[in-house]
């Protein structure tokens, strides 16, 4: 894959599921990483929401989440 290495994907019929995995260990996670997982999930269920919505639209073609891992 072209790219850097801090560059992934996700397909967006993914992103609910990932969420809820996500979601279902947040009580057995450390503290300090807690609330940045509770965002991510959040952020992952938006994505699967707006892909739903969109899956009426006829040129609507994305099917993939692209993100940025920094640190």
């Amino acid at each position: 894959m072209d790219g850097t290495p801090d560059i992934g994907r996700l397909p967006l019929a993914k992103a609910k599921p990932a969420a809820d995995a996500y979601r279902a260990v947040l009580d057995r996670l450390d503290s300090a990483f807690s609330y940045e997982l509770g965002q991510l999930a959040g952020q992952l269920e938006f994505e699967h929401r707006e892909w739903r919505s969109a899956q009426s639209i006829d040129w609507y073609s994305q099917d993939t989440i692209f993100f940025s891992i920094t640190g």
